[in-house]
Order: structure tokens, then C-alpha cells, then sequence
């Protein structure tokens, strides 16, 4: 996906002369130099913040689920000398889910500092590891990025 300024048109140029593209320059310039942009930009980037850190608690929280599940279907398995065909699925499941609350811990916390470094974090993870995670997941106004990265994927 490329990204375009669309601030662009607002550089200085020897090619406007006339009138009207000198208004129409200025009228950029304004709109880009408005004070109540500055505060708009600063209270979404506050937003995106502060909901990256709600996530991050919620994540935390399946962490600790995660970590108390495996603790525990660990703890079935050894006691039962890993003989139980569904106990072993049922930890490897939960080692799974582990593993994903982890990475989505750490891009969650990297997303607090620099949002788009956190999103590329968790997307190069999921698209390199584990495929099938996009689907259970990555929310589905994502999906279809990932379906024009890997048109042949099993979420597409």
C-alpha cells in the first residue's frame, strides 16, 4: 500500500504566476499552518495512544489467563506422563496462545511509543510464524491488507 502526502501541492513552485494560483497556494499553506490542526493532530495521536495502552491491559490480562492455563494443562500432562492424546493438543494450544499474547504484548508496547512500528512488528510476526493467527487475530479491517500481501493464504 503506498502512502501519498496530500500536502504536497503546497511547496513553493515558480510555476504559479497568476492569481488564482497564488490564492489557491496561500489557501494551502493556511490550511496547513492552522493552529486547531496542530491541536487535532495532537489529541489523535494522544487517542491512538491511549488506545494502544487499553489494549495492552487487555492483552496483559489474556497473558496472565494464558500463562495460568498452560500452568495448569502442564501440570495434567505431567501428571499423567504425557500419555493423553488431547491433554498434549490441548497444552500445545495453549503454548500457541501464549506465544501470541507475548508478541502482542510486545508490539502493543512498542505501539505506545511509535504506532506504526508496533503494527509492522506485529504483522511481520504474523505473516512470517504464524499465518493462521492473522484469522483468529488480526482484526478484520486488516485482513485485507494481508489478502494483497498473500494472495494465496488460507485467510484470503
Amino acid at each position: 500500500m503506498t502512502i501519498y502526502n496530500i500536502f504536497d501541492y503546497a511547496e513553493t513552485s515558480n510555476d504559479f504566476e497568476d492569481e488564482s494560483a497564488q490564492a489557491f497556494k496561500t489557501m494551502g499553506d493556511n490550511y496547513i499552518q492552522d493552529p486547531s490542526s496542530k491541536k487535532d493532530a495532537f489529541l489523535s495521536a494522544f487517542f491512538a495512544r491511549m488506545f494502544f495502552l487499553c489494549l495492552l491491559i487487555v492483552d496483559t490480562l489474556w497473558g496472565a489467563l494464558s500463562i495460568t492455563m498452560f500452568s495448569l494443562k502442564l501440570s495434567l500432562n505431567v501428571i499423567t506422563f504425557f500419555k493423553s492424546k488431547k491433554l498434549r493438543k490441548s497444552l500445545k494450544k495453549s503454548i500457541l496462545a501464549l506465544r501470541r499474547s507475548l508478541v502482542c504484548f510486545i508490539a502493543l508496547f512498542i505501539a505506545i511509543i511509535s504506532p506504526a512500528l508496533g503494527i509492522m512488528f506485529s504483522c511481520m510476526y504474523f505473516l512470517m510464524y504464524d499465518k493462521n493467527g492473522v484469522d483468529e487475530i488480526v482484526p478484520s479491517s486488516l485482513k485485507g491488507h494481508f489478502k494483497e500481501i498473500l494472495p494465496s493464504s488460507p485467510f484470503a
